[in-house]
């Protein structure tokens, strides 16, 4: 089953936004691991390969749901929500403000569910978070690199611990297990980075 949404263009490798990057506008849940490309008018755009015939996920109408201050469309929150429905972990989206867009995102199921989205902001900031099955079998410092620890973060409700990167800013939560969540951050100061991660929304399903 595939059932893809659209929110913007790719990323590179685990959780390290490339700012060379440019969008492509695709963004995907895969049962299989496949790479299917989303509508670029926004709206959810459910396909059926192998004969199964998937259901999309409407939008909750219930004032007040976690998913409703996602970034930034509805087509977005659909993602969330869809992946949220999918996952047995936590999924996880970023509340931004103005100057923020999705750039790129995808989720897949196989091997314990993986969800990777990237976020483009002012001035060339990036954001990207890897949920699920971060490593995938990778030695932990090759999935979830560091150059420094700084201090304990927090992820959404979640504790962390905050790193440095050679260009940027880290922050894991369980690094190395399955499952664990990892944002990375391009362009921010250390208090902005803090903030947009202490923010993280819990996604209900």
């Amino acid at each position: 089953m595939i059932v893809a949404a659209c929110v913007g263009g790719p990323s590179s490798g685990p959780g390290t936004p490339d700012p060379a990057t440019s969008p492509s506008g695709s963004a995907a849940a895969s049962s299989a691991g496949e790479t299917p490309s989303g509508d670029p008018s926004g709206d959810p755009s459910p396909t059926a390969s192998s004969g199964d015939t998937p259901t999309p996920i409407v939008p909750s109408s219930q004032p007040g749901s976690p998913s409703d201050a996602c970034s930034e469309s509805d087509a977005n929150r659909v993602f969330f929500r869809q992946a949220a429905a999918s996952m047995a972990w936590s999924v996880y989206c970023a509340a931004l403000g103005d100057g923020w867009f999705v750039d790129a995102g995808s989720f897949r199921l196989a091997n314990g569910g993986r969800l990777e989205i990237t976020y483009r902001g002012p001035d060339g900031a990036r954001l990207a978070l890897v949920e699920g099955n971060v490593c995938e079998g990778e030695d932990v410092e090759t999935c979830a690199p560091r150059d420094a620890m700084i201090a304990p973060a927090t992820f959404g409700d979640r504790d962390g611990t905050l790193g440095r990167l050679a260009n940027g800013l880290v922050l894991d939560v369980d690094r190395g297990a399955n499952p664990s969540w990892r944002a990375t951050g391009l362009g921010l100061t250390e208090e902005a980075f803090r903030a947009i991660c202490a923010g993280l929304i819990a996604v209900e399903g």
